[in-house]
């Protein structure tokens, strides 16, 4: 994802030039924490005027893509604590989807998507899963993780070497709880 350093944009073209690369990524990356394609969609648009609002005092930023990528993290998670707040919807798969019905067929596999794949990760630590997330759905490297996250590459590496191994185990006896056994006598039974 990042290859080279890369400056804040300063300019409306440069920015126009960053909104163009990173757009889809960041969407995905606030949709896979929020649930929402509308949602994630408004949470980047409000990352990339705040971008531009205080680009002067960002000037020094290097890894303007990992940057972003923590700013709509952030601002994904301030948005999930004001849910839990609130005490309002939660992410249990009864928000509404959109009536215009023009990719409603899409936004309900998504959202399918969406519930499967955080009832699994939501079954390790956050921390793990959050990793997880970033390397696979959000496909950076191990580098990119530590730059948005802050902490070093080997505990990004750890977690990500954990949180797999905890999915694999959860996994694993899911499937032999299905096709498996419960005990000697159903095996008798069989």
């Amino acid at each position: 994802m990042i290859e080279n350093p890369e400056k804040f944009p300063q300019t409306s073209a440069e920015l126009g030039e960053f909104v163009r690369k990173n757009q889809d990524k960041l969407v995905r990356h606030a949709f896979f924490r929020l649930g929402d394609r509308e949602e994630a969609e408004d949470v980047v648009q409000e990352v990339m005027i705040r971008m531009f609002q205080e680009k002067e005092r960002k000037e020094h930023v290097e890894q303007a893509t990992s940057y972003v990528f923590r700013m709509v993290f952030n601002t994904c998670l301030d948005r999930l604590r004001k849910r839990a707040r609130d005490k309002s919807e939660r992410m249990n798969g009864t928000e509404v989807l959109p009536a215009d019905g023009s990719n409603r067929e899409a936004e309900i596999i998504a959202r399918e998507e969406f519930l499967r794949i955080n009832r699994l990760l939501d079954s390790i630590p956050f921390e793990q899963a959050e990793v997880l997330r970033l390397r696979i759905i959000d496909e950076m490297s191990f580098t990119e993780i530590a730059e948005v996250m802050r902490i070093p590459v080997t505990t990004i590496k750890s977690r990500f070497s954990y949180g797999m191994e905890k999915l694999r185990n959860r996994v694993d006896a899911k499937v032999k709880s299905v096709f498996l056994p419960q005990s000697r006598e159903d095996a008798k039974k069989r």
